[in-house]
């Protein structure tokens, strides 16, 4: 399966008003934002309302379940090309397609998670996953 996580990490660069671009907000959803700025990117997440929104506005979809093999994450990035690419990624394990319409990415991840992991029963702690915006612990929740 190629993908755009595929493609190599991209180097944050910010607007003059120091907010994200749609590019940075983009890679970083896809997780290919590169290493070194990302702990500053989600510090300016944390602070950031404006951004945070953009950041919302393209990942229409973003659960976590927790499995016997750790946490494994589900999100859906809305590209800039007006595709949604549907993604999970896991300990141990990194795969997703692109699709027309965000309802085929849920589509795509529900039957591909449950293929994945037939003996699954969620629990309370599965569910959606945001970024806490508490500023001494940055966090998926």
């Amino acid at each position: 399966m190629g993908g755009p996580w595929l493609s190599p990490p991209l180097r944050m660069q910010a607007n003059a008003d120091d907010h994200q671009t749609r590019a940075d907000l983009e890679s970083y959803s896809l997780g290919k934002l590169a290493e070194s700025p990302t702990p500053g990117f989600e510090l300016h997440l944390l602070i950031c309302r404006r951004c945070r929104s953009g950041l919302d506005a393209i990942e229409p979809y973003n659960f976590v379940h927790y499995t016997n093999d750790g946490p494994f994450y589900s999100r859906i990035t809305r590209l800039r090309s007006g595709m949604f690419f549907a993604r999970h990624w896991g300990r141990s394990l990194e795969g997703g397609k692109e699709h027309r319409t965000r309802e085929a990415g849920k589509a795509y991840l529900v039957r591909s998670f449950f293929l994945l992991f037939p003996e699954h029963t969620c629990t309370a702690r599965c569910g959606a996953s945001r970024i806490v915006t508490d500023l001494n612990h940055c966090y998926c929740a």
